[in-house]
């Protein structure tokens, strides 16, 4: 069961500054204004925001720069779009290395040909292979599971270099210098990170 509402609706309001409530029913809606803080203030307010809205003379915009406006949001959006279109981002887990494989026991430490790493990065592997080249070090290696395209960048202090994947999801990159290094895997869907390699490490 409701109940009515002690205060006048904001419709009844409407229609007595619009002068539209019936002669007889002004005196006991204005003795109700009389008594009621909270529905004189209503309708105050109402009275103004009214006025304002009848003595209002500004003017609309013309078409031509409402056009201009429309179409200068519309190149931001267009210019902002591309920022959008985010890939995921994911940190390469270092599951094996081979030089902190333990020796067989009665072996004698060697130098190895390459040093050999494995990474996990989400549902791919990636096998990184650090190979000495005279004084530089060449870094190579393949990219297991789905079926991979993009590039690889390799980033250090004092150089950046690139290479293409190839149909097998190989890469080989040009000779560097010993030092540490972030190597990252520009794929379509995502972008794998390994954030400190370590080549010419002994």
């Amino acid at each position: 069961m409701s109940f009515p509402s002690p205060h006048v609706s904001f419709e009844r309001l409407t229609d007595l500054v619009e002068g539209r409530v019936p002669a007889d029913e002004q005196p006991n809606l204005h003795g109700h204004l009389a008594a009621c803080s909270r529905c004189a203030g209503d309708l105050a307010w109402l009275k103004r925001a009214v006025t304002l809205m009848r003595t209002d003379e500004s003017q609309d915009a013309s078409a031509p720069v409402i056009a201009r406006a429309v179409r200068l949001f519309q190149a931001r959006a267009e210019q902002a779009a591309p920022a959008l279109n985010l890939r995921e981002r994911v940190l390469a887990v270092l599951r094996f290395d081979s030089a902190q494989r333990p020796l067989a026991l009665g072996l004698r430490a060697g130098q190895a040909a390459a040093r050999q790493l494995l990474f996990s990065a989400g549902e791919r592997d990636l096998d990184v292979r650090l190979t000495r080249a005279g004084d530089a070090w060449v870094v190579s290696g393949q990219i297991l599971g789905p079926e991979a395209s993009g590039e690889v960048e390799l980033r250090g202090d004092a150089s950046c270099v690139l290479a293409a994947l190839n149909d097998l999801s190989e890469f080989a990159l040009p000779p560097i210098p010993a030092g540490r290094y972030a190597l990252l895997l520009h794929l379509a869907d995502v972008e794998v990170e390994i954030t400190d390699l370590e080549v010419g490490a002994a």
